[in-house]
């Protein structure tokens, strides 16, 4: 059995992205300038991840969970 979806090694491009995002830190739901920065992050991922599949931004959304 072999799962490749599950084993794949991450892009080095996208874990340059996650660790840049996990090393400022930040909770985007927070009003602080840290949050601010961490929201802003994550509605530049929104813009990016929205062009790539032609769908409106404000269309898209992320969930915290993987299944």
């Amino acid at each position: 059995y072999l799962d490749y979806n599950a084993t794949a090694p991450i892009r080095p491009e996208a874990r340059a992205a996650v660790l840049a995002v996990l090393d400022a830190g930040g909770n985007a739901s927070s009003v602080h300038a840290l949050g601010r920065a961490a929201r802003d992050q994550v509605e530049k991922a929104r813009d990016i991840v929205a062009q790539r599949i032609g769908a409106s931004s404000q269309r898209l959304i992320f969930t915290s969970g993987g299944t």
